[in-house]
């Protein structure tokens, strides 16, 4: 009986401390920049950049890497998903979206995405991150009521 509960404090202490690792690895106690790359056409060409912070904060970025720049991509307007976290049995989960952690080193994390089985990874960026804003489009229709000329503001995501 006291091996058993020797080898549970074992395994829960080395799954606390696995899941402390990874964390770290993400953020480094502030923010860090991963490339994500899944299997899908046109790899070459585009991709998403996820930015982690130390609080759970997700904010994705829209990756051309023809040109090596990267947009704020903000497809989802619940604010709210935008969050990471990992769990004590080495599950990433970004925006809502769970992956299982295979394996890692300093600048990779290899994963299987759990609701498609496709394996998955992420690559720290290094170097300038080349962050484009959008430019600022202002679109006037008229109004189908009034007929008068409307000013139609974009989503503050």
């Amino acid at each position: 009986m006291k091996k058993i509960i020797i080898f549970i404090l074992v395994i829960s202490f080395s799954c606390k401390n696995r899941k402390e690792k990874l964390e770290y690895l993400i953020c480094k106690d502030s923010v860090q920049y991963w490339n994500y790359e899944w299997p899908r056409e046109r790899a070459n060409y585009h991709g998403f950049t996820f930015s982690f912070d130390k609080n759970g904060k997700v904010t994705k970025y829209s990756f051309s890497k023809v040109k090596n720049k990267r947009w704020i991509f903000s497809d989802i307007p619940d604010t709210s998903i935008y969050r990471w976290e990992i769990t004590n049995d080495s599950i990433l989960i970004v925006m809502g979206t769970k992956k299982k952690i295979i394996r890692y080193t300093e600048d990779t994390i290899y994963a299987i995405d759990i609701e498609s089985n496709e394996n998955v990874y992420y690559t720290r960026v290094k170097g300038n991150l080349h962050i484009e804003k959008f430019p600022k489009i202002k679109i006037i229709k008229d109004d189908s009521l009034t007929g008068k000329k409307v000013d139609i503001k974009p989503l503050n995501i």
